[in-house]
């Protein structure tokens, strides 16, 4: 064995190696078997015990479930219609802003002016009549003097510095706006959609019903501190409502005064502003004054004011409308609706940096619905924008249609087109032609110059015209100069689109409006 060894001690090293390889390894294995096998002993366990669980628990009746399933469907309801109120609510952001200020226990300072008829003096709730003898009952067992206010009291009022907590939420104000609308309308059979004369005074009575309502003082407060509180939150409730007006106000070029500002509250609880035809045909024209007097629309010719007026006109009235006629009653809604897409749809324009905007189409003035159900929850309004400008303004603009949700507005393209000016193209085909001859590669043909505009195909041979762009596209596909190879060294250069601030843009784009949680149907 010995002389064995010595004749092999290479081999031997192996074989030692190889076993002791082998123990680690199965010291190893073993290691694992033991974790599993726990791991599986674990599992068994837990197995048992959840059997055990499930064996013990009663299940629930069907009554149970059907009660736990109804509360979940209306919590993924109550989700999804917040969801929804992104979809075409343009002032729900300043509502949310103004519940927010009414309910924080410090006090509301504003150097804007308040509406005088929010500050005034309530009128104080009307009581049902009583007896003599009631009233004799009542004064006997009504304390001299109130009472030290109580901790719930002090949570909403503080009658020292006239500092209320008005506790709403959106869905509260809408379902009392929705019970004050049902009081003066009544369910109807007809169909015909008929403006009221008296539509302005309904909607003031609405506003100023749901106001009183909102300030009114809650449970908790004493009786005898009652008109205190009402007091004071009307004085806050006209300071929060001040910078309502001021935010809506950033919204649109119309004048937002305190009856403006009442119909968009309205509106942002979910009362789509109405308004009488005559008023209506007034809007139009003032806004179409506004425009003209306003920089809002990219690229207004300042020097030519019948170009201009024109453009406008065109930008405004559209094919929909007609200057001179009283719009029919069924769409005045979609008149106001549109006129807000529009100038958000200039601002945001504006605001990229836009050079000029050339054409605007409305191609659904009504809206239309996402599926063929005629009543659906979603309509869209379908735009048609056409512009120029450099390729990072529309970069811009169209980052800025993308996130317009952070301002409950939400739009989807559908359709982009660029296109350059011909100037780009030729130029476009010299760098790839002198890339190409350069390199030994397949030389795109050059017609002939004809009437001194390079690049211009002979007029004498019908099969040998060649436009600019198809030389380009000739060009890219030769394989000495591949545009989208990345190590090429020219990979990236700009071939059309040099001229950037000439880049002419098509955007199709569409507005949605979510319109479900209405308390009107229109």
């Amino acid at each position: 064995m010995k002389q064995f060894i010595l004749k092999n001690i290479v081999l031997t090293v192996i074989l030692v190696l190889t076993l002791i390889g082998s123990i680690v390894l199965l010291f190893f294995c073993e290691g694992k078997r033991r974790m599993i096998a726990a791991s599986m002993a674990t599992i068994e366990e837990n197995a048992r015990i959840i059997e055990s669980i499930d064996s013990a628990r009663k299940p629930n009746s069907v009554a149970e479930s059907e009660t736990k399933i109804k509360a979940d469907t209306e919590i993924l309801s109550k989700k999804n219609i917040q969801i929804y109120r992104h979809f075409g609510k343009p002032y729900r952001p300043a509502l949310l802003k103004l519940l927010k200020n009414i309910s924080s226990p410090a006090e509301l300072k504003t150097d804007l002016p308040v509406d005088p008829s929010l500050v005034a003096k309530p009128k104080p709730k009307v009581e049902p009549e009583e007896s003599e003898e009631e009233d004799e009952e009542v004064a006997e067992t009504k304390p001299a003097t109130p009472e030290p206010p109580t901790d719930e009291e002090k949570a909403v009022f503080n009658p020292a510095s006239n500092l209320v907590v008005l506790s709403f939420d959106e869905d509260t104000l809408r379902g009392m706006l929705a019970d004050l609308y049902k009081e003066v309308h009544q369910d109807s059979d007809d169909d015909t959609f008929v403006i009221p004369d008296t539509i302005q005074s309904e909607r003031t009575q609405l506003f100023e019903k749901l106001f009183n309502e909102i300030i009114e003082a809650p449970e908790v407060v004493d009786p005898a501190r009652a008109e205190d509180f009402r007091k004071a939150a009307a004085a806050k409730f006209a300071q929060a409502f001040a910078i309502f007006r001021d935010d809506v106000q950033d919204l649109t070029l119309e004048n937002v005064n305190d009856r403006v500002a009442h119909e968009l509250f309205l509106d942002a609880l979910g009362l789509p502003r109405l308004m009488r035809q005559r008023d209506c045909k007034n809007y139009i024209d003032f806004l179409y004054e506004k425009y003209l007097a306003s920089d809002i629309i990219p690229g207004l010719p300042e020097d030519d004011p019948i170009e201009k007026e024109r453009l406008v006109q065109d930008f405004i009235y559209g094919k929909n409308l007609n200057r001179q006629a009283l719009p029919v009653p069924e769409m005045v809604i979609p008149i106001i609706r549109n006129f807000q897409i529009k100038e958000d749809l200039f601002r945001r324009m504006k605001d990229a940096g836009i050079g000029q905007l050339n054409s605007m189409n409305a191609g659904v003035f009504y809206g239309s619905t996402m599926d063929s159900d005629a009543e659906g929850p979603i309509l869209f309004f379908t735009y048609t924008l056409e512009m120029t400008a450099s390729m990072d303004a529309i970069n811009a603009f169209i980052n800025s249609l993308q996130g317009a949700y952070k301002t409950d507005r939400v739009y989807e393209i559908t359709d982009i087109k660029f296109s350059a000016p011909f100037e780009d193209l030729i130029n476009a085909n010299a760098v790839v032609a002198s890339h190409t001859d350069s390199l030994g590669g397949t030389t795109v043909r050059r017609p002939a110059t004809q009437g001194g505009i390079p690049g211009a195909p002979p007029a004498d041979n019908a099969a040998q015209q060649q436009t600019a762009a198809d030389q380009v596209a000739a060009a890219l596909s030769t394989s000495a100069y591949d545009l989208t190879d990345p190590h090429h060294p020219e990979y990236g250069q700009v071939l059309i689109g040099e001229t950037r601030d000439e880049i002419k843009c098509t955007i199709v784009v569409n507005y949605l409006f979510y319109r479900a949680d209405n308390i009107t149907p229109q």
